[in-house]
């Protein structure tokens, strides 16, 4: 039995802002959905919270499959949510009825962890690679969510915005 869209529920999701030596780390896709002159849209690696997986775990098993890296300590900082329907410019691979809660959080690399891409990333068509961003040239790329251009422009203080209680 298919499940109507009244009671459909948003997915949680994850995702890191991996940031080293004043640079991101950035999926690159190229598809017709980015206006930009290239083509090529920049979004942050991370995916869906499985049942039972603390956030933080979802965050670094997403990570490592993703992009094969280990992080540090985890910053919560950012809460986005995302309905697909709402948007003009999607990836052609988006399901139209997308709808998402994710929890941002800045980290860095393990020291000497070099990143890479193991295959496809789900949901996603087009990705290239992966990228080191000087975080001064975020506000000439399309990055995704546009939100992040300016909240990632700045260093992180290392103070969350973003309180997190953990289960106790």
């Amino acid at each position: 039995m298919a499940t109507s869209p009244r009671h459909k529920k948003p997915a949680i999701t994850v995702r890191a802002a991996i940031e080293q030596n004043d640079e991101i780390l950035f999926l690159k896709a190229r598809d017709e959905s980015s206006a930009h002159h290239d083509r090529c849209w920049y979004f942050l690696p991370g995916g869906h919270v499985n049942h039972g997986e603390t956030l933080e775990q979802a965050l670094r098993r997403e990570i490592y499959e993703e992009v094969g890296l280990e992080v540090g300590e985890l910053h919560p900082a950012f809460l986005r949510e995302f309905i697909a329907s709402r948007h003009q410019r999607l990836s052609p691979a988006m399901p139209p009825d997308h709808h998402v809660i994710a929890l941002i959080y800045r980290c860095s690399p393990v020291a000497g962890a070099v990143p890479k891409i193991d295959g496809p990333v789900d949901g996603v068509q087009g990705i290239e690679q992966l990228e080191w961003i000087p975080r001064r040239h975020l506000a000439d790329l399309d990055i995704r969510p546009p939100h992040l251009r300016a909240a990632l422009g700045k260093k992180s203080s290392q103070e969350p915005s973003v309180s997190l209680w953990p289960e106790e």
